[in-house]
């Protein structure tokens, strides 16, 4: 009997040993509150890419305006993680959880790269939508400039699906047959860093956590870690979180005097003007969000450049004022509880384009147009069908292998190929320029492949039509 007893004990032992170790699931965690070393001090620190950013304390209005240390990049530079250090911790089955935000949402921009930059293909936000390319883009999420967002990326060893998801809702499923979601033999992982095959896809931004996990996250614990994602970052100093108050209507008629509460709203005025001419300026979109929240509590337009709402008290409120031509501009306005009027100011600064809207790939000595570009100019085409205040300028170019005369004569029929593509799917031709430089404008230098790659392209730069 104590034989069989002990038999007992081991046969309903050993399942309970392996149905606990397959679930048991590491992770390691960087909050920066120790520059780039792991919260476990077990995991290899990040690495930075490019230029050195700074570790800047910041208050998150996502997290109830609690301050905690951020990582601040510029433009191309990020971060890397080394899985070679890590032996091979992402090797399998992998979730790479991160909380960031982006200055810059415009085109194409850079998450995740697994190939060490000798790939176009790797995690984009593209528009506001997630994106994988070329494999899938999923729907448009709740991703704007300079607002954080709550980014998971996974992948399954054994089936190959790769899921996607902002702030605990799946945005992109897909089945990564080719591995393209893996890391190759290169063994890093790279964070907002710009492959060299199409340049201009980066922006500068912040990241308050990254978190790699050795396993897929389920659906359910991606929607748990967002809800739970304040109890993940150290908090240096907070403030109290006021309570959320319900949306308000927009008023949408012009100011004309002071007004004064109204069943506990204040009212806030405001005016728009241009920066460069200081003269008001009509037809501007003007919305209001809570700090701690996207959802929009109230909209208008600005009428000979003043708006009015009427808002609760006691909550902090984001006023973005938008219009074609010009930058997005946002303020801060607090109506206080003794219901007195706020008054406030936007300027708004002409737009300007300091970078190509977009770089067109090209074949080593071919003038026709891969799927790749083919992507790339539908997405110029929308952009510009919203913007007939813009025209473009088709900059075409080569690398320096062969005649020099002969890469002359082909980066002009680089430029010919773009400008039939883009008025075959409905751009007024009129709006079209374009020039052809050669070898002699590289984007980087020719002393190897990929570099050569960079600079067989044609750049689109958009210019106003008239201001």
């Amino acid at each position: 009997m104590n034989r069989e007893k002990a038999l007992f004990r081991i046969l309903v032992f050993i399942p309970l040993f392996f149905s606990f170790s397959s679930f048991a699931q590491k992770s390691w965690t960087y909050d920066f509150s120790n520059e780039f070393e792991s919260v476990e001090g077990t995991a290899p620190p990040l690495r930075p890419l490019g230029e050195k950013g700074k570790f800047v304390e910041e208050s998150l209005p996502e997290l109830g305006n609690s301050t905690r240390t951020v990582y601040q990049f510029e433009t191309n530079n990020g971060l890397q993680f080394d899985n070679k250090a890590a032996d091979g911790f992402l090797s399998r089955s992998f979730t790479v959880e991160i909380y960031f935000k982006l200055t810059s949402l415009d085109s194409w921009k850079r998450v995740l790269d697994f190939k060490n930059r000798k790939s176009d293909f790797g995690c984009y936000i593209h528009h506001g939508k997630l994106n994988f390319f070329n494999l899938a883009t999923g729907e448009k999420a709740a991703v704007q400039p300079d607002e954080y967002v709550h980014y998971v990326y996974s992948r399954h060893a054994e089936t190959g699906m790769v899921r996607m998801y902002v702030d605990g809702e799946s945005k992109v499923e897909f089945k990564d047959t080719d591995k393209e979601g893996m890391l190759d033999s290169d063994q890093v992982l790279n964070f907002f860093y710009d492959d060299l095959v199409v340049n201009h896809e980066a922006s500068a931004g912040s990241v308050a956590l990254i978190r790699l996990y050795d396993e897929v996250m389920t659906p359910i614990l991606v929607r748990k870690s967002f809800r739970e994602l304040s109890r993940k970052l150290p908090t240096r100093s907070t403030t109290a979180k006021t309570t959320k108050v319900p949306a308000a209507p927009a008023v949408t008629t012009p100011v004309a005097g002071t007004i004064g509460t109204e069943a506990g709203l204040v009212e806030v005025t405001g005016k728009v003007y241009d920066s460069r001419k200081m003269d008001f300026l009509g037809d501007v979109d003007v919305i209001v969000r809570p700090t701690n929240s996207d959802s929009i509590v109230a909209r208008t337009k600005a009428i000979n450049g003043e708006y009015r709402f009427r808002l609760p008290a006691l909550e902090t409120y984001r006023i973005t004022a938008t219009m074609p031509g010009y930058q997005a501009k946002s303020i801060l306005v607090q109506p206080k509880a003794q219901g007195e009027p706020v008054k406030s100011l936007i300027n708004m600064a002409p737009e300007f384009f300091d970078k190509p809207i977009a770089t067109v790939p090209f074949v080593q000595s071919k003038d026709s147009l891969i799927a790749e570009a083919r992507v790339r100019l539908d997405s110029v085409a929308s952009f510009l069908r919203t913007r007939p205040d813009l025209k473009i300028n088709l900059e075409g170019h080569t690398d320096n292998v062969g005649d020099f005369e002969k890469n002359l004569l082909l980066s002009w029929q680089r430029v010919l190929i773009v400008k039939n593509y883009l008025i075959e799917v409905g751009i007024d031709p009129n709006r079209i320029d374009g020039k052809g430089y050669g070898p002699t404008r590289p984007a980087s230098h020719n002393n190897s492949e990929p570099s050569r790659q960079t600079n067989r392209r044609v750049e689109v730069w958009a210019t106003p039509i008239k201001r």
